[in-house]
């Protein structure tokens, strides 16, 4: 004989899922996803009641563990937030304009070691050099221009 499920523990699950989601998309976000931290716990305990009396009480389970793997995702995906921004934030000064200038210069030698760009800038450089312009007038009244280019 089969036991009948009851409700137990579908609300909180069901408030759970709703904040683990809410963890989830919040914690992607740089930066602001540290205060998702808040809710994904929230999410957690309230998950792992509503589990705990699902299976007291014989009742459906499956919202209560999906609603506690989307919250455990979003505090670890927050928490990444937060190692990462205390990470950067125990930096040193030197450390950054260290890491700034070994930037930089690396994307000076890429540009310089590019032949194809150096060339193509040569040659615009001298076609800019063969053209000379002498004179240019504007006459306002009737709007009349008149451009005189000489070129060697």
């Amino acid at each position: 004989m089969e036991q009948e499920r009851t409700n137990a523990g579908q609300t909180l699950g069901i408030i759970g899922l709703i904040l683990g989601i809410i963890t989830f998309m919040i914690g992607f976000i740089p930066c602001v996803g540290i205060i998702a931290i808040v809710p994904g716990i929230i999410a957690i305990v309230l998950s792992a009641v509503g589990l705990s009396q699902a299976n007291k009480d014989n009742g459906a389970r499956g919202i209560n563990i999906a609603a506690l793997i989307v919250s455990i995702i979003g505090v670890l995906v927050a928490s990444l937030w937060l190692i990462f921004v205390v990470g950067i934030a125990n930096l040193s000064e030197d450390q950054i304009e260290g890491f700034v200038e070994d930037a930089i210069e690396e994307v000076i030698d890429e540009s310089t070691q590019n032949a194809d760009l150096q060339d193509a800038l040569q040659e615009l450089e001298e076609q800019l050099d063969e053209v000379c312009v002498d004179s240019i007038h504007i006459k306002t009244d009737s709007i009349n221009i008149e451009i005189k280019i000489d070129n060697e």
